[in-house]
């Protein structure tokens, strides 16, 4: 319990992150598609990284290696074959949603035994879950409204892991004063 509030910083910081990248697909409308598979893949790389770091400090579990892997994997590809990226855009940015929103809702499931109603993991996945789903559903969509798409995607994505980081935090500051030395 104590190593879940402990890391509380690293989803905030993956919050913002996903935040600040959601206002430049606002900003930046219609930017080349080299851009955008670029900011995708530095994305998916920093996203990566970070659940490979929550695994590392011991929170995150199987299900954190398992979306490091996923992201880190996506973003080698991105940078690897960026034509391949970029052609496959719509395929690769609906896989990784899909997958990494599947295990977010795992993880949610099972955080629910140690953090009573614990839903901000849940519902993170969740919008992973239906951004993908819409993203096959919708794959004639122009790259104005890709752009658009991914920037509201990652500004909701953003801002429930930082609501779920802030209820680690909450927790984290409970249990603390708790335990006796």
């Amino acid at each position: 319990m104590e190593s879940l509030g402990r890391y509380w910083w690293l989803l905030a910081l993956r919050g913002v992150v996903g935040i600040l990248f959601g206002f430049l697909f606002f900003l930046w409308p219609l930017p080349s598609l080299a851009t955008l598979v670029l900011l995708f893949g530095v994305w998916a790389f920093f996203d990566g990284c970070a659940a490979f770091a929550s695994a590392l400090s011991g929170r995150g579990g199987v299900y954190s290696v398992v979306e490091g892997i996923f992201g880190v994997g996506i973003a080698v590809l991105t940078f690897w074959r960026p034509m391949i990226t970029a052609l496959t855009l719509y395929g690769v940015i609906a896989a990784w949603a899909i997958v990494l929103g599947i295990f977010k809702i795992v993880s949610a499931v099972k955080l629910r035994h140690v953090i009573t109603n614990e839903v901000w993991l849940g519902l993170s996945g969740a919008v992973f879950v239906i951004f993908g789903v819409l993203m096959v559903a919708l794959p004639a969509a122009g790259v104005l409204a890709l752009v658009w798409f991914i920037g509201a995607f990652a500004i909701v994505e953003g801002a429930m892991l930082l609501g779920h980081s802030l209820r680690l935090r909450r927790v984290a500051s409970v249990v603390a004063p708790m335990r006796m030395p």
